[in-house]
């Protein structure tokens, strides 16, 4: 036999290379199908579905009280005057305009009430308000509506704002409103007597019983 028809000799790998033949080729074919990205994605909309949404309304305070709208419409009219009188810029008045409808634009505006497994809330043009309903001590009802309050035992309690949520006209909606707030915070009577005197921890008449019973203790 030939040199030339000598079968070509296979070049030999270091060892430290050697090993299974295609063993890079099994690797990469089993990397690629682990990708779990789709099945994250599908979890994804489970997670955003989890707070349910219980039960929705509209209301529209403007039209309740016509003699009342009208005077709140002259009177946001005539601030607004004043503004551009006082201050004749066009990015101050579009300021004040601004910070004017936020604060009365529940009022002004027809209002979207929401209610949800975790949140209540309103929302409509230029405002909205979503609480927890975890950050929402009791309630208080109305002949036109149910206020969602904090604890007034304590001084930040008294200095946040409650959320009243409107009823339709005449209270339409009031047995289904009361439904969803009954189901979720306590009464009054109920929320306010605590089981123990000293359960309550806020304010500093309660401070002062933790100094007595430490001073006590020594």
């Amino acid at each position: 036999m030939s040199e030339n028809e000598k079968k070509p000799r296979a070049s030999r790998r270091p060892a430290y290379l050697s090993g299974p033949a295609g063993s890079v080729k099994t690797s990469q074919e089993t990397a690629a199908p682990r990708v779990e990205k789709p099945q994250e994605a599908a979890k994804q909309p489970e997670a955003a579905q989890e707070d349910r949404e219980l039960y929705r309304w509209k209301t529209w305070l403007l039209p309740r009280r016509p003699a009342l709208s009208a005077v709140v419409v002259i009177v946001l009219v005539l601030c607004l005057g004043l503004a551009y009188w006082a201050f004749p810029q066009p990015l101050f008045m579009v300021v004040i305009g601004l910070i004017l409808i936020n604060r009365l634009a529940p009022y002004l505006f027809p209002v979207t009430w929401i209610f949800t497994e975790e949140t209540a809330g309103y929302k409509t043009l230029l405002a909205k308000d979503v609480r927890k309903w975890g950050q929402i001590f009791t309630y208080y009802e109305y002949p036109d509506g149910v206020l969602l309050s904090n604890d007034l035992r304590t001084v930040r309690g008294r200095l946040r704002e409650g959320l009243f949520v409107y009823y339709e006209p005449g209270g339409a909606n009031k047995e289904r409103v009361l439904e969803v707030v009954k189901a979720k915070l306590k009464p009054p009577k109920e929320a306010m007597a605590p089981k123990d005197a000293q359960e309550f921890k806020g304010g500093v008449g309660s401070a002062l019983r933790r100094i007595r019973r430490v001073r006590g203790k020594e």
